[in-house]
């Protein structure tokens, strides 16, 4: 659970409206920068976490981590950080960050479309077994709702954004499959 914490909270400071399409210099700039601010967001995740009501659910991290950072003392911090890496603000740093993320996972499940329809069938299944305990549904819709969330937001991506990233999809690969470890 920490692992998706730190990769929910480093991909997707907020829930903002997305802003302008993604250009490529826009990924390279990210990918150079996460290796810099990733040790800042692991060392302060849990004063980070210590100010979102519910940190196991995307989307209320998305909503409150930029209000997080600031009743932390952390904005100020993480603001000029980012703006040394080129960035206006923390803001369109989590902007940029979110277009990245929901663009890379909108061309990583097109390319995966048959396995997620699947599984989603196999969910939709399970819950609608009436042998199925109602508690183990539960279980499982919790289980599953972070991922949903996720998926919902990438299909959300632009085919600017997507079309922006495509050209960087291996490396954005290897950076979030070096995250899940």
């Amino acid at each position: 659970m920490k692992k998706l914490l730190i990769f929910t909270m480093t991909a997707l400071m907020s829930f903002q409206a997305l802003a302008a399409d993604l250009k490529s210099q826009d990924i390279t700039q990210w990918l150079t920068s996460m290796p810099i601010l990733k040790p800042w967001l692991e060392k302060h995740e849990s004063e980070l976490t210590a100010n979102i009501s519910e940190p196991n659910n995307p989307e209320v991290v998305f909503n409150e981590s930029i209000p997080a950072l600031k009743k932390a003392g952390l904005y100020d911090e993480l603001n000029t950080k980012v703006k040394a890496l080129g960035y206006t603000d923390v803001e369109q740093w989590t902007n940029t960050t979110q277009q990245v993320t929901f663009a890379w996972m909108a061309l990583e499940m097109s390319q995966k479309k048959s396995q997620i329809e699947a599984a989603k069938s196999q969910y939709e299944a399970m819950i609608a077994n009436p042998e199925i305990p109602a508690s183990q549904k539960v279980m499982m819709e919790q289980m599953m709702a972070p991922a949903l969330v996720m998926v919902k937001l990438a299909n959300q991506s632009s085919e600017a954004d997507k079309k922006a990233v495509k050209p960087h999809q291996d490396k954005l690969r290897a950076y979030f499959d070096a995250e899940q470890q």
